[in-house]
């Protein structure tokens, strides 16, 4: 006997309507049933039957739960009523939606750089983990100008786009899948991209040229040309120089005051970092680890019979922490310092209660989310863990026992 087919369900939400749609290859239906049960005990939970043409059937709001597993039959009525054999069961599952929304992008937010991070907050009340997801840009008329590759770090959603013209306006979007197939979309999000180009840069120099009919036009910008034949790997706005050597020989000279700024990560090493000559003289910024565990940058200049020699202060820090050195010359009397950005790790925060801190609140604190919907900050140097199997007697309110029953 003809039996109709249950097409397949996509999980959702229970709080909402959810149209299921059938097929059917027998006589004309006038109407249509199912019926609905619980996947733990076989109890039927919804028993309807509507009497329609079409081939589709609503499960009305609130009828199901969520975080549970169903499945379903369904069969068809002809014009006298005579019904179908019942269709094969259809398992499915029910979901609250989760939030899924951009962080940090209000309503048509300005975009002040050619690039920025996008990061998206999940949170699911049924702790469904969210499987993979892309990332989209759309210009004005939402015509589609890029779409990220399948990403499926749960941890940290984000997506950084580069490139965006200035004094344009974009849709930025997030569309995702739970890991057991639950839709996500953040939909369309208008931005405006507008900055300042610095007037450094900007500013452009014209002199005419009279005895040759044309203007001459200058501006501050060089740009200069790696001529080796190594090839190297751009991680995250970053050129990944271990075991490299990248070197310009052609282009510029500084000739007077400078400034420059070395930003770098694995720079825990005995190495020379880099080096700056016209040919006869120069500087070379190295480094050395000593025997207590502490490093310095040194900046040898060549100054005449004698090298003019800094160091700079001793320095504690990990390879994945950023470093920025800065070497300045003035009036031929140089300056060395150096910043120390900690390395954002995923193990170095915690977190309880029922949802994950924002990307943002966690870069430099551990954010302790209780049930109450209360948000403690706790700095990352300052708590004690206790791995006992008793209670310890003396502790602070940033304090962790791990132990007990």
């Amino acid at each position: 006997m003809a039996r109709p087919v249950v097409m397949k369900i996509q999980p959702f939400d229970a709080n909402k309507d959810y149209e299921i749609t059938l097929s059917w290859m027998g006589n004309r239906a006038h109407a249509n049933r199912i019926i609905v049960y619980d996947n733990e005990t076989n109890e039927v939970v919804f028993d309807d039957m509507v009497s329609s043409f079409s081939l589709k059937h609503t499960i009305p709001a609130h009828t199901l739960k969520n975080n549970k597993k169903y499945f379903v039959q369904a069969q068809t009525y002809d014009v006298e009523n005579i019904p179908s054999a019942l269709s094969n069961k259809v398992l499915f599952y029910t979901f609250a939606t989760p939030d899924f929304y951009f962080e940090d992008l209000a309503e048509n937010p300005i975009i002040s750089n050619s690039s920025f991070t996008a990061t998206i907050h999940y949170y699911s009340d049924d702790w469904e983990d969210i499987s993979k997801y892309n990332f989209y840009l759309y210009d004005a008329s939402k015509k589609q100008l890029l779409k990220s590759s399948d990403l499926t770090d749960d941890y940290d959603i984000s997506y950084t786009y580069k490139g965006l013209d200035n004094n344009t306006v974009y849709y930025v979007r997030c569309i995702g899948v739970t890991v057991n197939g639950m839709e996500l979309d953040t939909g369309y999000v208008a931005i405006t991209v507008k900055f300042e180009n610095p007037n450094t840069y900007a500013r452009i120099y014209a002199t005419p040229l009279p005895s040759q009919g044309c203007i001459q036009v200058a501006t501050n910008l060089i740009i200069i040309q790696y001529n080796g034949t190594e090839e190297f790997e751009y991680i995250d706005g970053m050129i990944d120089l271990r075991d490299k050597t990248l070197y310009y020989d052609e282009g510029f000279l500084i000739e007077d005051d400078f400034t420059v700024i070395i930003r770098g990560m694995n720079l825990w090493q005995n190495a020379d970092i880099f080096k700056m000559s016209n040919g006869n003289l120069g500087l070379t910024l190295s480094s050395h680890i000593y025997p207590e565990g502490k490093l310095r940058f040194r900046l040898i200049v060549p100054n005449g019979a004698n090298h003019y020699l800094l160091y700079s202060d001793e320095q504690v820090f990990d390879n994945k922490d950023m470093v920025t050195i800065a070497i300045r010359r003035k009036n031929n009397v140089y300056q060395l310092k150096v910043f120390v950005e900690l390395g954002y790790t995923k193990e170095g925060n915690m977190w309880y209660g029922t949802e994950r801190p924002t990307r943002q609140l966690m870069v430099n604190d551990d954010n302790w989310i209780n049930t109450d919907g209360k948000t403690y900050v706790v700095n990352k140097d300052s708590y004690t863990t206790y791995l006992d199997e008793s209670e310890p007697e003396n502790v602070t309110l940033d304090d962790l026992w791990l132990g007990g029953d």
